[in-house]
C-alpha cells in the first residue's frame, strides 16, 4: 500500500478538510472519463482517501507506519491491516488473543473497485494488487453500484492455503455524463425543442453502442417520462434479459421569437381561444 499522505500530496498534521479538498482536487484531476485522466493514479487517490477519512483507519496506519519493526511483517500485511479492521481484527496477532487463543485462518479482507456504467453494462476484467501479487477479477454484465463480490481464498493469509480468508470486493460505479441507474432501470435526458414538444417525432439514441429508436408522442409535456421496455440495463443472474429504459424529456422553449414566428404563435393562440 501505497503512503496515503503522499498520494493526496498532503502532511500528517493535515486536518480532516485539508484532506477532503485534495481528494476532490486530484480525483477530478485524474478521473478515467477525462481526457488526461489515470485509472491507476485515480484508484490510488481514492484508496488514499477511504483510508484518510476514516479516523480509526487513519489512527491504525499512522500506528503502524511509526513502527519501526514493521519491516518484520510478510509483503502485503501493511495493505490487509488496514483493509481488515487493524488490531481490533481477531485475525491478526496470532497467539495474541486473549483468552480466545491461536487463530490459524486469516481474515476476509474489504476493498473497492471503481468501475465505468460501460463496463458494469457489458461485463469487464479489472486487474488488482494484492499485495505483491496482480490477479484478474471477472465482473459479470448487469452488476450495480454496492455490489459485493466474494472472492474465496484471496485474503489475509491462514496458516494453510486452505485456510485463507476471502476477498469481498465492494463495485463503485463511476458516474456516467449520459446515463444514470436507480431503481427503475437506465435512465438518459434528452431536450427537445417546442417544436419537437408539439408535434412530435422519432428519435435515435446510442446506448453503449446500441442504436435505439423512440418516438416523440404530440404536446409532450416537460418532464414526461418515456419507457421502451427491454432495452436498458442487463440482469445479472442472466445478462440476456434487459430491462426497461427511460428517456426523460425535457422541453427547451426558444430564447426569443422573430417577428414572424410570433404572428404565427398568436394565430395559433386565436384558433385555440375560438376567435
Amino acid at each position: 500500500m501505497k503512503d496515503p499522505y503522499k498520494s493526496l500530496g498532503v502532511n500528517k498534521g493535515a486536518t480532516e478538510t485539508d484532506i477532503k479538498k485534495a481528494y476532490r482536487k486530484l480525483a477530478k484531476e485524474y478521473h478515467p472519463d477525462k481526457s488526461s485522466g489515470n485509472e491507476e493514479r485515480f484508484k490510488e487517490i481514492a484508496d488514499a482517501y477511504e483510508t484518510l477519512s476514516d479516523p480509526k483507519k487513519k489512527a491504525q496506519y499512522d500506528q503502524i507506519s511509526s513502527d519501526p519493526f514493521r519491516g518484520a511483517f510478510h509483503e502485503g500485511f501493511f495493505e490487509d491491516f488496514i483493509r481488515t479492521g487493524g488490531y481490533n481484527n481477531p485475525g491478526y496477532g496470532g497467539g495474541f488473543r486473549g483468552n480466545s487463543g491461536f487463530s490459524t485462518r486469516g481474515s476476509n479482507v474489504e476493498s473497492k473497485i471503481h468501475i465505468t456504467l460501460h463496463d458494469a453494462y457489458y461485463g469487464c476484467v479489472k486487474e488488482i494488487r494484492l499485495g505483491t501479487k496482480t490477479i484478474n477479477i471477472d465482473i459479470k454484465p448487469g452488476v450495480k453500484h454496492g455490489q459485493r463480490m466474494r472472492l474465496k481464498g484471496l485474503g489475509q493469509r491462514g496458516m494453510t492455503e486452505d485456510q485463507n480468508g476471502d476477498l469481498i470486493l465492494t463495485i463503485l460505479l463511476q458516474e456516467d455524463p449520459d446515463f444514470y441507474l436507480d431503481k427503475k432501470g437506465l435512465h438518459t435526458i434528452r431536450h427537445i425543442d417546442m417544436y419537437d414538444a408539439l408535434l412530435g417525432g422519432k428519435g435515435t439514441i446510442d446506448v453503449f453502442d446500441k442504436k435505439i429508436t423512440y418516438t416523440i408522442p404530440k404536446c409532450v409535456r416537460n418532464g414526461t417520462m418515456l419507457r421502451i421496455r427491454g432495452k436498458g440495463f442487463p440482469s445479472y443472474n442472466n445478462p440476456n434479459v434487459l430491462g426497461d429504459f427511460y428517456i426523460n424529456i425535457f422541453v427547451d422553449l426558444p430564447k426569443a421569437l422573430n417577428a414572424e414566428q410570433e404572428d404565427l404563435i398568436k394565430k395559433i393562440k386565436e384558433i385555440e381561444n375560438g376567435q
